[in-house]
């Protein structure tokens, strides 16, 4: 089997192991963005472009996991006559403005206001002041991972978040395509996600996430624990009943999701996104899904669209998930020495994507990880636990010098 992958093959080091395990062959590719083409023309422009360097009827499969690559993955695969998601549905889910303003969303969201990005910062800050008050979240709208989620809890820290929220939309243009600076009130409860697939309309939830360390006044944007668990809908139904008004209103089918909500301080939960991929990468939801429930999301995601698929899990456990950011921005150094506590501390998967010299930002600049680890656990509190001891015990390095 051979499978077009549309991304860098060093951020999916995963489900590149996977491949190879499973005799199937990945090629990497990064398509061209769609901005600047004619909504009308993606159908017919893609295909072209990438066939210029790729031969589409070479391969068996398309797939991302990427949020800036899921509109292009079902244009190609429409263009080799395969099942594909709606393009409208997708844009939709990967498009935090369009998504806000959606019918089936706009009543799950918290308050917000859209920002040009050449706006005056003073007059944004008067809107922002106006229509929502502080605190407010400041984020581009064409961001992922949190790059350049901040918080702002007074009007005199506005402009300096406004600059550095401004700087992430640059950085993200060209994989990411033009984009606008969103204001919302900001939520100042847990933070949550779940994962599952919708396939001919029937929505599954398969995992429920807690996002770690909790809130303690402090923006809590780059969590860098996940303690994850099979998930219980007679705990959750209103996670399932918000999911199914959003994915079946959207369109969205026969696909992944990925969805994030938090709670305010009253208890009412609002949704922040809902991706139409697996998590992480792919490497979160295919090794948490594995550790939890025995499941193969990655062998889900080949066969969504043309046979049927089982969702049904083979077991129950915990899981926590780790992942690792630099505190300073720097050049790596003794990543090897976190490597070896980690295998000390029985990790059941550990992903390397950076190495000792590189440089890399610390939140909230950063839009990746450099390390992320997996542990199998009992339960809920067993995870917990571990995380406080593997964020004492292991750190990210950096220096100056390379």
């Amino acid at each position: 089997m051979k499978i077009l992958v549309l991304g860098r093959e060093e951020d999916s080091l995963d489900y590149l192991r996977y491949c190879e395990s499973h005799g199937i062959e990945a090629t990497f590719t990064e398509p061209p963005s769609l901005a600047g083409i004619d909504r009308d023309a993606w159908q017919e422009a893609l295909p072209a472009v990438v066939a210029e360097t790729t031969d589409l009827a070479s391969f068996d499969e398309i797939v991302s996991f990427r949020d800036g690559y899921q509109v292009h993955t079902d244009l190609l695969r429409r263009h080799r006559g395969w099942p594909a998601r709606d393009i409208d549905a997708v844009n939709c889910l990967t498009d935090k403005t369009v998504f806000k303003s959606h019918p089936a969303v706009r009543d799950f969201v918290a308050p917000y206001v859209e920002i040009a990005l050449a706006a005056d910062p003073r007059e944004a800050l008067d809107r922002v002041e106006a229509e929502l008050g502080f605190p407010v979240v400041l984020k581009p709208s064409n961001g992922f991972y949190s790059a350049g989620v901040v918080r702002v809890d007074r009007p005199e820290d506005f402009r300096k978040a406004f600059v550095s929220v401004k700087r992430v939309c640059g950085l993200l243009r060209d994989s990411r395509g033009p984009s606008q600076i969103i204001a919302e009130r900001y939520l100042d409860g847990d933070e949550v996600m779940v994962d599952g697939f919708v396939v001919d309309g029937k929505v599954t939830c398969l995992l429920f996430h807690i996002k770690l360390p909790r809130l303690t006044g402090l923006p809590s944007f780059h969590e860098t624990g996940c303690v994850t668990q099979p998930f219980d809908g007679v705990k959750g139904p209103e996670f399932q009943e918000m999911l199914e008004r959003v994915i079946w209103g959207t369109g969205l089918d026969n696909s992944a999701f990925n969805a994030e909500f938090r709670y305010d301080g009253d208890g009412r939960l609002y949704i922040l996104e809902c991706a139409p991929r697996i998590s992480g990468g792919g490497a979160s939801v295919h090794n948490l899904l594995r550790i939890c429930t025995g499941l193969d999301a990655y062998g889900i995601q080949h066969r969504l669209g043309r046979e049927p698929v089982g969702l049904t899990p083979t077991r129950r456990s915990a899981a926590l998930e780790y992942d690792f950011c630099a505190a300073k921005n720097g050049h790596l150094v003794r990543l090897e020495d976190t490597v070896a506590l980690l295998r000390d501390l029985d990790a059941d998967t550990i992903l390397q994507y950076r190495e000792n010299g590189q440089f890399v930002f610390a939140p909230p600049l950063n839009v990746e990880t450099v390390l992320t680890a997996y542990f199998a656990c009992e339960t809920a509190q067993a995870a917990e636990e571990l995380l406080d001891v593997v964020q004492h015990k292991c750190v990210i390095e950096t220096t100056e010098q390379p």
